[in-house]
């Protein structure tokens, strides 16, 4: 039975045909290296959706008796809290997808556990980062927009979360077989400080087209309460902000005047119906504003050091929110007067209080029709019904084998 339906405009609903990965590499690993959002952040964490930095693919792993490489985990990431996570990618119809696996990555978390530091952590992600064309900053940006970060501190954390022992392991699969869906099922709900996952990304062909869905497994609401006595401490560590918390922190550190131009950008958002969240970020409260037909995710931030962000790189996935970004870069450059780099789709660009105070009728007025025209904007004929919820904020749109067109 499919789990995928493609609706015609024309035709109804149609059902889409399973398709089973042939070859690992191109069809699980290449497509999560280049999308490291088809692990499902917001399935993982539904009130902080994960976040992924990717620091090696093929990541050596030392033996124990020799301390010299001897096998390779197929992806070590990051997330936002630099919780360190281990993800091995099978494909259903590889024996060893069964049990012996995990073994297998039990024993990989073991010898990382004793055997990686932070520098050789931080030369790693730097090498990844330089493979992009980008800095490390510019990747811990992704992680942490609302914050500046540095790499030091943030692979410190990275190692100390190793040595005790609160990291994620994750199982990527195109189907898995119940012998691995029980023991992910058991070690989750028994591990208190750790989190064993698996990952189905279920593909599907219709036409031309193939769609990738993945669906999480292993995270039953048992299994996050044997974790809450570790989570709770850390999600205490972050910042919560509201908007009387934003503007309290401004005044502290902005002139009056510059407060103001900010109350007016809140209030001018919110009456243009966009929806406006806070961060949780420890040194800057944050206001992100969203328009949720076009993307879930933020189309910009600003904080209360005054710092102007366009998130760029998060305004992906459909047509619609591709055109929203491109739009959203004209604005800033014709419109505001504002530089943005050639690369923007891969960079956050902020801009200090002092470059954009005298742009702020600009910026208020310009995004204003923005959110007008890209709320008129067709949304097209066709949709995809699946297991998991399309968001743009999750999977970059590119098809699977050809680089047109991947939905989740």
């Amino acid at each position: 039975m499919s789990g995928a339906y493609f609706v015609d405009g024309q035709r109804g609903v149609i059902a889409m045909s399973r398709w089973r990965c042939r070859n690992e590499s191109k069809e699980l690993q290449d497509l999560l290296e280049t999308t490291p959002d088809l692990l499902p952040g917001e399935q993982i964490d539904p009130e902080n959706p994960r976040r992924w930095l990717l620091v090696k693919r093929e990541m050596p792993v030392p033996s124990p008796q020799t301390g010299a490489d001897r096998w390779s985990l197929d992806f070590f990431f990051v997330d936002q809290d630099a919780i360190p996570t281990f993800v091995e990618c099978k494909r259903f119809a590889d024996t060893r997808s069964r049990r012996e696996i995990v073994g297998q990555m039990l024993e990989y978390a073991a010898s990382g556990y004793y055997y990686w530091t932070k520098e050789e952590l931080v030369g790693l992600a730097e090498a990844e980062a330089k493979k992009r064309n980008l800095t490390l900053e510019d990747c811990l940006r992704s992680l942490e927009p609302y914050d500046e970060v540095e790499a030091d501190e943030f692979f410190e954390r990275v190692q100390q979360n190793l040595r005790e022992g609160l990291l994620r392991i994750i199982f990527f699969l195109d189907e898995s077989p119940m012998e691995l869906r029980s023991v992910v099922d058991f070690l989750n709900k028994q591990m208190e400080r750790s989190e064993v996952l698996l990952v189905e990304a279920r593909q599907f062909s219709y036409g031309d087209m193939k769609i990738l869905v993945p669906a999480l497994f292993g995270y039953t609401e048992e299994a996050r309460k044997a974790k809450m006595s570790v989570a709770i401490p850390m999600k205490e560590a972050r910042r919560k902000w509201d908007r009387n918390a934003f503007f309290i922190d401004a005044r502290a550190k902005l002139q009056d005047e510059d407060v103001r131009r900010l109350e007016v950008l809140y209030d001018t958002f919110l009456k243009n119906g966009c929806g406006v969240t806070f961060g949780s970020g420890n040194a800057n409260g944050s206001f992100n504003v969203k328009v949720i037909e076009v993307c879930e995710r933020s189309l910009l931030t600003v904080n209360s050091a005054g710092n102007l962000i366009f998130n760029f790189p998060w305004i992906h996935g459909t047509d619609r929110s591709r055109q929203a970004r491109d739009r959203l870069r004209k604005v800033v450059v014709e419109e505001m007067g504002l530089d943005v780099a050639d690369n923007y789709t891969q960079k956050w660009r902020t801009y200090k209080i002092a470059e954009w105070r005298d742009k702020s009728d600009a910026l208020k007025e310009s995004v204003g029709r923005l959110i007008e025209e890209l709320r008129a904007s067709p949304t097209g004929e066709g949709h995809i019904l699946a297991g998991a919820p399309n968001a743009c904020s999750e999977v970059p749109s590119k098809r699977v084998g050809d680089g047109a067109g991947v939905l989740r």
